[in-house]
């Protein structure tokens, strides 16, 4: 009896899940959009000033980032390796295993489109933010993938499906730390004409760029999708083993950057910043030196 109303229970929340139209990847904080005529207005204030704020932003970020990513590893470290695909979900198991990346990584170069960290380049909020949610879709639709699979084939949940729940989450949480740094960064710019704001991928050109992965998974959401809607769908597959260790692996890569980068910058010195403009628009007025005939 339990059993079965297990079933149904996961059945249930498989639907909610599926029907949802609304792509994980966007409002990843959870607001309310109420358009840029009432946005607060921009401060303008010195461009000392603005650099500090911005550091705290940084550091802010940074620990956040760090956070995450700590918890991300202790997750890892504590949980051992189910092989079972029929294994019951706790919490003390997961399944995908990137413990041993070197014995694949011969195939790093079929994944060079996941997005990755520039440390040598200034950080861009919004081209992070772009690039994490590529990471909450990735790890959107490998779950639709296996929710699917978990539906026809085990009527409950497995240990592959609840790991990229808590995948996707960690994801969409980065997303949206990014998000209210942006929109802080917003309030306090030395410059108030700036009119930058942040977009969300469409789904179409954000599928695009799933399909370069092994497991063909916008075909396979579709059909999770039909399913949902109690249509006729073909026979689900799980995800590609490789495609889950290279996105498990290169989104704890690119948080691991993240901090690294997040951390350099934030120790800019604004005061030296300032001195340096000074002196390079002292430069540009000084006549040059030289002889004439």
């Amino acid at each position: 009896m339990q059993k079965r109303h297990e079933s149904i229970s996961f059945q249930m929340s498989f639907q909610r899940e599926l029907r949802n139209t609304v792509p994980d990847w966007s409002n990843s904080c959870g607001g309310k959009w109420i358009g840029p005529d009432r946005w607060p207005r921009p401060v303008t204030v010195p461009r000392r000033q603005s650099c500090l704020h911005h550091k705290q932003r940084l550091r802010t970020l940074r620990n956040n980032t760090r956070r995450e990513l700590v918890q991300l590893r202790d997750d890892n470290a504590l949980r051992h390796l189910e092989h079972s695909v029929k294994a019951q979900d706790t919490g003390v198991v997961q399944a995908i295993d990137i413990s041993k990346h070197k014995t694949w990584s011969l195939h790093n170069s079929q994944y060079d489109f996941l997005p990755r960290v520039n440390v040598s380049k200034q950080l861009s909020l919004q081209h992070a933010h772009h690039d994490l949610q590529f990471y909450v879709a990735a790890f959107s639709y490998l779950r639709h993938a296996q929710l699917h699979w978990d539906l026809e084939n085990l009527q409950k949940q497995s240990v592959l499906s609840a790991e990229l729940l808590r995948l996707r989450n960690s994801a969409r949480l980065m997303l949206c730390n990014f998000e209210e740094a942006f929109n802080s960064s917003r309030l306090y710019a030395p410059n108030h004409k700036t009119h930058k704001t942040l977009r969300t991928v469409k789904r179409v050109p954000m599928e695009k760029k799933l399909m370069k992965l092994k497991t063909p998974l916008v075909e396979l959401h579709r059909q999770a999708v039909l399913a949902a809607d109690g249509q006729r769908a073909e026979k689900p597959r799980q995800p590609d083993s490789l495609d889950l260790r290279f996105v498990k692996y290169q989104y704890i890569q690119y948080l691991r950057h993240l901090t690294k980068l997040l951390a350099k910058q934030s120790k800019r010195d604004c005061k030296a910043t300032k001195e340096n403009k000074r002196n390079k628009q002292t430069n540009r007025h000084q006549p040059a030196s030289g002889l004439s005939t």
